[in-house]
């Protein structure tokens, strides 16, 4: 008889443990006393507090989860059973999706495929993916136990051999993350930190230590936002995420956070793709009261309207923690077709080479036919400008990076006046 693991996964909780009257319990029990309610800042913009919840508490979770499936593993050897098989949530995003209308978030419409791996496996490669899953099982439990975080590199590197290349640890992290029904941060790994903050945020953290976002004028590092208690803005105006890091730094060296004449502001970036650590905190700061209106400075091509819709509605592979990621309520402030077209014109009149606009790629067009087809936020009654921008630009086979608007000054000035003129209803340049 095979042993399944699926039903271990779902089932194992502290209300209702696989292994009665076992050490598992108590850890269970003594992480329950340690729940506390949310502090009460006062003079601040705190974030939103749901129900209760220790992070100890959601740990010995895990932990029991973790220990039942090497338990189950153990028993079926020991009893001879004729093989164990892991069944793993298929996170592909081939599956039909649709725009949640309350949160904003992208859904998954259609039941979740599953596929089984099992354990002595039909062929070599069934039974290295068993022992990939199991190693990365073993060094979450072993994090998890320790309370000490580790990052999705430092996992590939504690045994690289058998893993291959670091895509496949983050693929199998996600995969077990989606299985286990549990953010990916709850099995204590993360992504190395890459996104960069600057202007006007101050960042309350559990341990008492408070970020000032602008004192480092080359930015700082996102934090986890479980490591956050708090948030606080000093006078901010506007929220600006921008798409590359040069354009940031840009910015930022020039204190345009502080200096804008639209007031001070906050800069952000994630340095390309938008990584789930800058997600995470860009959702709580739209949640937080006082929150100020968030744009997103993005290229002009399939890829930015790709990364600006990430941002807003979440992505496809990671629909499972889409409602505490997305940011539905941002504001796209370019690069546009008119902003772009129209920087050509001021080149003589500026001074200064202004860079040209490029054609399109076939990976753009592919990338862009893909997203008119099957984005949900493209389909009827979604993101109208985008998707207009989008058949524009495939129409025109054209793209501009953001160096098109100019640089130093001349960026900040453009800047300026998208956010002002979206103030008076211009809806962005």
């Amino acid at each position: 008889m095979d042993c399944d693991l699926l039903n271990l996964w779902q089932d194992a909780s502290p209300e209702n443990p696989l292994l009665h009257n076992s050490q598992y319990d108590k850890l269970i029990y003594q992480s329950q006393l340690g729940i506390s309610s949310p502090e009460n800042h006062a003079g601040s913009s705190a974030i939103p507090q749901g129900p209760p919840r220790n992070n100890n508490l959601q740990a010995g979770e895990v932990i029991t989860k973790i220990e039942d499936i090497f338990e189950s593993l153990l028993d079926c050897i020991i009893n001879e059973k004729k093989c164990l098989v892991l069944h793993i949530k298929s996170r592909g995003n081939n599956r039909r999706q649709t725009i949640d209308a309350a949160t904003g978030a992208i859904r998954n419409t259609e039941n979740v495929e599953t596929k089984e791996i099992t354990f002595p496996g039909k062929t070599q490669k069934e039974a290295w993916k068993f022992a990939a899953l199991l190693r990365i099982l073993e060094l979450s439990h072993e994090a998890l136990v320790t309370g000490i975080v580790t990052t999705k590199r430092d996992i590939y590197y504690r045994d690289p051999d058998l893993f291959i290349k670091q895509a496949i640890v983050d693929r199998y992290i996600d995969d077990l993350a989606f299985t286990l029904n549990i953010p990916r941060d709850a099995l204590n790994i993360v992504a190395t930190a890459k996104g960069l903050l600057s202007g006007s945020l101050h960042i309350h953290k559990h341990d008492g230590q408070t970020i000032d976002c602008s004192s480092e004028n080359e930015g700082i590092l996102v934090p986890n936002t479980k490591d956050i208690s708090h948030l606080s803005f000093p006078p901010c105006n506007w929220i600006l995420v921008i798409e590359k890091e040069a354009t940031f730094r840009t910015l930022s060296t020039t204190h345009h956070a502080r200096t804008s004449r639209t007031g001070p502001g906050l800069l952000i970036t994630a340095k390309g793709y938008p990584d789930i650590a800058t997600r995470a905190l860009l959702h709580l700061l739209s949640e937080t009261p006082g929150c100020p209106p968030i744009y997103v400075l993005t290229d002009y091509d399939p890829h930015g309207i790709s990364i600006l819709s990430t941002y807003a509605h979440g992505s496809a592979s990671l629909a499972h923690q889409n409602d505490g990621l997305a940011v539905p309520n941002l504001r796209w402030l370019g690069v546009k077709l008119e902003s772009a077209t129209g920087t050509q014109h001021r080149e003589d009149r500026d001074g200064g080479e202004v860079p040209g606009i490029l054609a399109l790629t076939k990976r753009d067009r592919r990338l862009g036919r893909s997203m008119l087809m099957r984005h949900p936020a493209m389909g009827e009654g979604g993101e109208e400008e985008w998707r207009r921008e989008l058949q524009c630009m495939l129409f025109l086979n054209l793209k501009a990076e953001i160096q098109v608007l100019g640089g130093g000054e001349r960026l900040g000035r453009w800047v300026e006046g998208g956010i002002g003129g979206w103030d008076k209803g211009d809806g962005g340049v």
